[in-house]
């Protein structure tokens, strides 16, 4: 069991954002891995069962470890949910968000079928019938916390600049990725050309994300140091989506040293 709370460099306020930098991504990921194990936990003991939205991105790959680390969590009690699919994608797919959350999280904690909520993103065909489907299981089980990144751009989930909506009437929507998301993909190595970075996705929207009682979000790296000087000292609105974090009361941003240097 992972146990000992990392001390950060730095910890402040950002609105109603908290705030905390790492010397390093691993001190960054093991920190917020502890507090989500906690908040689970507290969910568990509190009403039974937890409700978690996961991202899926390289990100978070120490978070995710240190979680998989932690053993007081009873995973049995627990439905995953995700917050983005490519459009077309099957399940398989190397860069399929499903297939990273089963190999980081998912079989590493033995979560089963009838625990995961995971957008069907080679349900192409008809995308508005899928969205409402997945819009009708987050109603019927709200999640009761949200584990993010922030993108280069900016973005919550796939709610990039262009089409991210702070008082969007819908849950889940399909959305055409902007150049700069479409990019970080391929930064990522999530894809060998930039052709072949599906230009559509599934993706909660910003009111679905901030729906959830507790918000933790993880952001490592030089590259998304202007992400976060924007959504830490920039407007709150869309032109930066991860601004929207400072308005929700239960929110946490870790940071380590390379992506907060802009607002240290």
């Amino acid at each position: 069991m992972i146990s000992t709370d990392p001390a950060p460099i730095a910890q402040f306020a950002a609105d109603s954002l908290d705030v905390r930098v790492y010397e390093s991504r691993a001190l960054a990921g093991r920190a917020a891995a502890l507090d989500v194990a906690r908040e689970i936990e507290d969910r568990l003991r509190d009403r039974g069962d937890a409700r978690v939205v996961f991202a899926a991105a390289p990100s978070q790959n120490e978070f995710l470890a240190g979680l998989v680390a932690h053993r007081g969590i009873d995973w049995r009690r627990v439905v995953a949910y995700h917050m983005d699919e490519y459009l077309g994608l099957d399940a398989d797919h190397p860069a399929s968000f499903r297939r990273y959350l089963q190999e980081h999280l998912f079989r590493l904690v033995g979560l089963g079928p009838e625990q995961l909520r995971l957008i069907p993103g080679e349900q192409a065909d008809q995308p508005l019938r899928t969205c409402l489907a997945y819009e009708t299981l987050l109603r019927n089980g709200p999640p009761d916390l949200v584990c993010a990144g922030i993108g280069e751009n900016g973005h919550l989930a796939f709610n990039d600049p262009p089409v991210a909506d702070f008082l969007d009437p819908v849950l889940v929507k399909v959305v055409r990725l902007d150049a700069a998301c479409r990019l970080q993909q391929l930064h990522d190595g999530c894809f060998d050309r930039i052709e072949d970075v599906p230009t559509h996705a599934y993706t909660l929207t910003v009111p679905a994300l901030l729906q959830a009682s507790a918000v933790s979000v993880v952001v490592p790296g030089a590259r998304k140091a202007d992400a976060v000087l924007n959504a830490l000292r920039g407007p709150i609105a869309e032109s930066c989506p991860a601004s929207a974090l400072r308005r929700h009361p239960n929110a946490r941003l870790y940071l380590d040293r390379e992506a907060a240097r802009l607002v240290l």
